[in-house]
This record gives structure tokens, C-alpha cells and sequence, in this order.
């Protein structure tokens, strides 16, 4: 069935080729990656056995261009090896990545609309997950304004909804997904950047999630304001970030969040640079009012990126906790343009206070990356990360006798071959 619909779609966007098309390009995303799990995103115990689990995504991107219109459409098959029958008559994991049209008005405004990718900055706030094989997308519209050569406006618009109307109330329409600690209505975002010849980046971002509350339905305004600024010299580059969340979120506490980011990048060599910086995500503390809520969250962010690979935080996890301060040292080693290695320390202390004078340290973490680029279209990179974990660590996750190392070992395998029809 699946070769059926791929072999369809092909048809249907080759077929106006040689009469009006201007151009047709084609994407194949196929990877897959085996882990095996000793200790991620949360502590293992004494006794229990490492887990390991092949994950694989295959991805069909079509990109249609015709004078000012741009079409594009994506599917994919992201699943766990052997969570399927290998008889199973119906495929679960076999979804619309995307497919949006975007019209190009004039030179400095377009509108882009349908289920599409939202990624803005570093992706803290909200991005594309492309670590998760299934990745992130929205059904939005946006509007796009180019002011000149150096700066951008967009401005997004979500809006969730149910089939479902049975479940409604009254005076609401319920929506059903919870989604990064929060069960958004609809999402509002502005977002503003600027770069000049002199690499230096600035951008803005107000982000308004329209929330709604689990049990009466009621909304509520939860609003996020936030700074990204980056600039590079021949040596050494700084940048950083910072955010704020105010409103009510979905258990209408009153929010009042923050989070904070510097970061100091020195270039030693062509094949050699190190990131030393710190980053901290407010959370309450022990005796925190059950009407309150000083927790940041990153909502829609990629955060696999920032808080340690072994992802203790923040994916799927330590939301309306205790915060997060990390403090961190990155290395990138290029061995030649083929081959990199990177080494990621991380130590984890709890921004809010916990309780009976407990410490705040939650662990340390090192992370080990290597990559090879075998061609243009391969790429491999395996990866290996320990945790060493505190008391602390043990009694926020919940795990009584967790052993003295946990560890998280993978490799990834990527194929991305592309190619233009005219």
C-alpha cells in the first residue's frame, strides 16, 4: 500500500514536468539508529538490564516550484523495529510530515500555509526535533516579510482542534493534546532577526499559547517573550539568550519563568574550538504556592540539543520541576573535512530549593560524538554518554537503588540522497 502511495505521488508531481513546471526537486531521508539504553532519560536500577531498541525513519519530500508558488509535501514511516506485526495489515506509523503552499505576493511578502515546520533561533523555544524521528510540524499559517537583504518579520498562527464534539462543554471546544507540559489552543508568534556583514545576529520572539484548562476547558493566555544575539570575531564569538513567560498556563497557576544562556566560543584552530557557557531555567521551590508556577518551559524547543544527550530534562520530562542550571564545556575536534569528534561536560544543579536543605547538585554528565561523512549522501555518527548522578538526582527521579554509572551508547546511520527534475 505504502508503494502504491509513494509511486502515486510521484506520478501526480511528475506529470506537468515538461509542459509548466520551472522546477521539481525530490529529498529520500532514510535513517536509523540503535541504541542502547543503560540509563537515559532517567536513572536505571540495581538488577534491571540495558535495553536496546532500533528506531528508523523513512521521508519523501517533493519540492514543486511554478513562478511565485511553492508546494511542498512530505511523508514519512517513523517506527520502533518490531513494533509491528510483520503481517500487520494496517501501519500506524505512516503520516503527513508536512505539505504546505507557500505564495510568493511580492519580493518582501509571502504567505505560507498548511502543516509546516516552526523553527526559529537555536531552537529553544520551538523547533523541528529532527533528533525524534518523527521530527515536530504544525498545521499553521504564516506570513513572511522581508524588509531588506538583513532583516525578516514572521508572523504565525495555530489553531488545534478535535474531531470529536462530544466532548465539548458548553462554552468550549476541548482539545485533547497535551503538548510539551502544556495543552495549547492555538499559538501566536512574532518573530524578528537581523544580521549584518559583521556576524553579528539579533532576533525577538513573542510567542502567545493560547492554553486551555485540562478540566474546565477555560483559556488562558501564556505568553513568552525572549532575546537571541550572536556575534563572531576572527577568534572568538559570544551568544546567548534570554526568555520570559507570563499569564496562566494549562492548571491556571499564575506563571512568572525565566530562562538565561551566555555562551564564549573560542576558535583555536581551524580544526579545533571549545564553548564554554552556562545555561539556567527557573523552577520553584520546595514550598512554592500550588497557585503559582515559576517554571520555564520550552514548549515546542529541540531540547535534546542543550541539557546533556542522555535527555534527563525536559524531554518529556522535568516540566513544572525544579528548573535547571547547566554548566557546560563543548569541544568540536575536526580530524579532516570526513571526520569530527565532539566531547559535551555538563554539571546539573536544581534552580529552585529543595527541600530538608537537600543539595542542589544533580549530577555530571559527558557526552561523546563521533562523525564520519562517507559521501554527500552518508553519514554516520556514534555517540556514547555516562551520567553520575547525586542523591539529589536519585530522589527527583524517583529511584531508590539506581547503579553507581549510567551509560547511553548509539549509532546512526543517515541517507539523504536529492535530486532535480526539470
Amino acid at each position: 500500500m505504502i508503494k502504491k502511495i509513494i509511486i502515486g505521488v510521484f506520478v501526480l508531481g511528475t506529470l506537468p514536468v515538461f509542459s509548466q513546471v520551472d522546477s521539481l526537486k525530490i529529498g529520500l531521508d532514510f535513517r536509523t539508529r540503535a541504541e542502547l539504553d543503560n540509563g537515559q532519560k532517567t536513572l536505571i536500577a540495581v538488577g534491571k538490564s540495558a535495553e536496546n531498541t532500533v528506531v528508523s525513519r523513512a521521508r519523501l519530500n517533493m519540492d514543486y516550484f511554478y513562478q511565485n508558488l511553492q508546494l511542498y509535501f512530505s511523508i514519512q514511516d517513523a517506527r520502533t523495529w518490531g513494533e509491528n506485526a510483520s503481517t500487520a495489515s494496517k501501519n500506524q506509523n505512516f503520516v503527513l510530515n508536512e505539505a504546505w503552499a507557500k505564495y510568493q505576493f511580492t519580493p518582501k511578502a509571502a504567505l505560507k500555509i498548511g502543516r509546516q515546520m516552526l523553527s526559529y533561533d537555536d531552537e529553544r523555544l520551538i523547533g523541528g526535533l529532527d533528533w525524534a524521528m518523527q521530527g515536530r510540524s504544525f498545521d499553521a499559517a504564516k506570513g513572511i516579510f522581508n524588509f531588506n537583504k538583513n532583516s525578516k518579520l514572521e508572523v504565525a498562527i495555530t489553531y488545534n482542534n478535535d474531531d470529536n464534539d462530544a466532548n465539548d462543554s458548553a462554552e468550549n471546544e476541548i482539545y485533547d493534546i497535551v503538548d510539551g507540559g502544556e495543552k495549547a489552543k492555538s499559538l501566536q508568534i512574532f518573530h524578528y532577526q537581523f544580521q549584518n556583514a559583521n556576524k553579528f545576529q539579533f532576533s525577538s520572539i513573542a510567542l502567545n499559547s493560547v492554553v486551555q484548562n485540562t478540566i474546565s476547558g477555560t483559556h488562558y493566555d501564556m505568553i513568552t517573550l525572549g532575546v537571541n544575539a550572536k556575534k563572531y570575531f576572527e577568534n572568538f564569538g559570544f551568544f546567548g539568550s534570554v526568555y520570559y513567560q507570563t499569564g496562566k498556563n494549562t492548571n491556571a497557576q499564575s506563571k512568572s519563568a525565566y530562562q538565561f544562556s551566555i555562551n564564549a566560543d573560542f576558535i583555536i584552530s581551524k580544526k579545533f574550538n571549545a564553548v564554554l557557557g552556562t545555561e539556567w531555567l527557573s523552577g520553584r521551590d520546595y514550598d512554592t504556592p500550588n497557585t503559582e508556577n515559576k517554571s520555564f518551559s520550552p514548549f515546542y524547543g529541540t531540547n535534546h540539543k542543550f541539557n546533556g544527550y542522555m535527555d534527563y530534562f525536559f524531554v518529556g520530562n522535568h516540566f513544572n520541576s525544579y528548573g535547571l542550571n547547566d554548566y557546560y564545556l563543548k569541544t568540536t575536534t575536526k580530524f579532516n573535512p570526513k571526520s569530527s569528534f565532539m566531547v559535551n561536560l555538563h554539571a546539573f544543579t536544581t534552580n529552585g530549593k529543595l527541600a530538608n536543605d537537600q543539595s542542589s547538585y544533580l549530577g555530571t554528565e559527558t557526552d561523546m560524538v563521533f562523525a564520519y561523512k562517507f559521501s554527500k549522501m552518508f553519514v554516520m555518527n556514534v555517540g556514547h554518554s555516562f551520567m553520575f548522578a547525586s542523591n539529589s538526582m536519585e530522589i527527583l527521579k524517583a529511584v531508590n537503588t539506581p547503579k553507581n554509572l549510567q551509560t547511553w551508547s548509539w549509532i546512526q546511520l543517515n541517507f539523504a540522497p536529492s535530486f532535480r527534475l526539470k
